[in-house]
This record gives structure tokens, C-alpha cells and sequence, in this order.
């Protein structure tokens, strides 16, 4: 794949229009060339957009992995493929529980959603050697914090809680 800044991609697409000329009896001729030129560029500029997203995806998704212990890795994938509005959420949320839980590690997991039967959401836990009380407050903390805000962005897709080691 050929990865060309937005300079010389401009630069690139916009050449395609040189050359063009209009005579006043072939105004019709030279519009429908023009039309399709500018047709052509739109759709490689759609097309790279396209490309940057789904980069930005796989980018996102292997810092979800060096972040997270993924527990039945495929399903965690497939969840996160299926829902990709969670992984920025996803990353937002690592740095937070961190502050909260630093040196825990946090583990995804696909998990059956215990509110509704047939659906699936993913479980953020984070394991740690708090006492139960400790780690009570700072999940209470952490929630007031940031979670509860945020909580609408999961759009009831993820749940996160506090696994005592």
C-alpha cells in the first residue's frame, strides 16, 4: 500500500485535472471530463479516510492487547470488531484504573450480560491485592471520578469490577 501525505495526494489527484481544455463548442465534452475527474478524486479521497480508520482500528486494537489480559482472546476480538466504539473507551479506561489500582492488572472478557438473556458484554476485571474494603472505596472513587460519566459511552457494553487476588 502506498501511503502519500495529504500534500501529494492533493497534489497528485489535482494533475489529473491538468490538461483540461475548453473550447466554446465543447463545453459539454470538457464538463463531463471535468465531472469525472473530480468524481475520481472524491472517491480516492473517501477511500483514503476509509483507510486511515481502519488503521487507526488495528493500531488501537493491538494497544487494547498490550494493555489488557485478553481471556479467550478470539471472542474478545470479535466482541471489540463488532462494538470498535469501545476500544478508545477502552483505552481511556486503562489509564484511569490505573490511577486507582496502579500495578493491577485488568483482564477482558466476553461474558453473558446478566440483565438480559442472550446478550454479551465485556467485563473489565481488575485483580488486585487490596483488602476488600480498600478496594471497595477505590472502585466507589474511581466510579465518581470518571466511570459514571463515561458509563453512557458503553452504551451498556461494558461492565468494570474489582477481582480481590
Amino acid at each position: 500500500m502506498t501511503t502519500l501525505t495529504t500534500a501529494q495526494w492533493y497534489s497528485e489527484s489535482a494533475t489529473s485535472l491538468s490538461g483540461i481544455v475548453a473550447h466554446p463548442n465543447e463545453t459539454l465534452e470538457a464538463t463531463s471530463y471535468l465531472t469525472d475527474a473530480v468524481n475520481r478524486f472524491f472517491s480516492r479521497l473517501q477511500g483514503t479516510i476509509s483507510g486511515m480508520t481502519q488503521t487507526r482500528t488495528v493500531d488501537e486494537a493491538f494497544s487494547i492487547e498490550s494493555l489488557y489480559s485478553l481471556k479467550e482472546k478470539t471472542a474478545v476480538i470479535q466482541f471489540l470488531d463488532g462494538y470498535s466504539f469501545l476500544i478508545p473507551l477502552l483505552l481511556e479506561a486503562r489509564e484511569k484504573i490505573y490511577a486507582y489500582f496502579p500495578n493491577s492488572e485488568v483482564s477482558l472478557e466476553v461474558i453473558a450480560d446478566p440483565e438480559t438473556e442472550g446478550d454479551y458484554q465485556l467485563l473489565a476485571a481488575v485483580s488486585t491485592d487490596l483488602t476488600a474494603e480498600d478496594a471497595y472505596r477505590r472502585l466507589k472513587e474511581f466510579d465518581r471520578a470518571w466511570w459514571l460519566d463515561e458509563l453512557g459511552r458503553s452504551q451498556g457494553l461494558l461492565c468494570i469490577s474489582v477481582n480481590l487476588q
